[in-house]
């Protein structure tokens, strides 16, 4: 099949890596070229190489969270950067264009459309970025990562997928061991100094279970060296990165998870069937974050502690709670992952196909 994709967005691994797997999917099964066009961010760039999917960049600016002036040149500059869009999209002749939210995704969605091409979008929070709700007037097909239970979207045009997520996460984990208790902690691709600061403080007050736990941390680059550092001092079994490939091996020893509510980091929780106290960043745009922990919470599978009462009693508390009551946590564990959407990937590919009619 001569099937020629282009999938726009980027910027964050919540819009990259998504888009990534659904290039997968289109690769794999259909024989499908997928061109990304993206922001110019270097991480942007070495991921997509890693993969070994072109690219290209897109002209675009950012416009939530921006001042006043950001904003006017921002709309300003939009006509261009669509004109350029649309230039790209000539040349690559693609038969769809798929959005995956973010300010790169824009122009070129809305160049898709002036050119008659089919556009699909997909949105992995439970509140939509500013490009998809824009996006979403014009996308023959809209997917979602999160059931659309306040109206945000057409419902004719809309299919509720999940999130799609790397293979690595969709393999089951290797057997787990009951001891001893392993507690993952990570932030966002940056980590999460609140988080890390809160797992420090828990330490003392975890001192009589220190035999029975094992940290893996995953810090951010600015906070590895003091974190590393705090466990050992403390004399606790400890793994400390800045960043680390290893995710789903982590993911899968993990008894808790510790975490930012991003919808990917969601989507990997409930394939690998985990339990989680969600921390949402309480800065994401129109706190997003916070709605995609509720959507967990409220069926059973995680708890929800916003930044602002997290703290390293709550963590020390929490944790020793889950240590004395197995039977809880497995609950919440079966809960996660009943909500899986291992097969997200291959319905948007089969949902594009029959918007192609192929």
């Amino acid at each position: 099949m001569d099937l020629r994709v282009v999938i726009a967005g980027g910027g964050t691994g919540g819009h990259l890596f998504p888009g990534i797997a659904i290039a997968q999917e289109f690769q794999s099964s259909l024989g499908a070229a997928v061109t990304f066009l993206t922001t110019p961010k270097a991480v942007t760039a070495r991921i997509l190489e890693r993969y070994g999917f072109p690219w290209e960049v897109i002209a675009s600016r950012a416009l939530k969270g921006q001042g006043p002036w950001s904003r006017i040149r921002t709309l300003m500059g939009l006509p261009g950067n669509v004109w350029e869009a649309r230039t790209r999209l000539r040349t690559l002749a693609p038969h769809l264009v798929l959005g995956m939210g973010g300010y790169a995704s824009g122009p070129v969605g809305v160049a898709a459309y002036l050119l008659g091409l089919p556009l699909v979008i997909h949105e992995q929070n439970a509140i939509p970025g500013v490009a998809n709700r824009w996006l979403a007037k014009l996308a023959r097909r809209i997917f979602l990562s999160f059931p659309d239970t306040a109206g945000s979207y057409p419902r004719e045009r809309t299919v509720w997928t999940g999130n799609p997520i790397r293979p690595e996460f969709l393999a089951p984990p290797p057997e787990r061991p009951e001891t001893p208790f392993t507690v993952l902690i990570m932030g966002g691709s940056q980590g999460a100094h609140s988080l890390n600061l809160a797992a420090l403080g828990a330490l003392p007050l975890l001192a009589d279970l220190k035999g029975q736990l094992n940290f893996l941390h995953i810090t951010g680059k600015e906070d590895r060296e003091e974190v590393a550092e705090g466990y050992q001092k403390a004399g606790f079994a400890a793994a400390v990165a800045d960043f680390t490939p290893e995710v789903p091996a982590w993911m899968g020893r993990a008894h808790l998870a510790v975490c930012r509510a991003g919808a990917s980091t969601l989507a990997e929780l409930t394939a690998l069937g985990r339990a989680a106290l969600l921390v949402p960043f309480p800065f994401a745009a129109n706190n997003h974050q916070e709605f995609n922990a509720r959507f967990l919470a409220d069926a059973g599978a995680a708890e929800l502690i916003l930044n602002k009462d997290f703290t390293p009693e709550i963590l020390a508390d929490k944790i020793k709670q889950f240590i004395s009551s197995p039977d809880s946590l497995a609950a919440m564990e079966t809960v996660s992952r009943s909500l899986a959407k291992p097969d997200a990937a291959q319905e948007i590919v089969r949902g594009c196909l029959d918007l192609l009619k192929m």
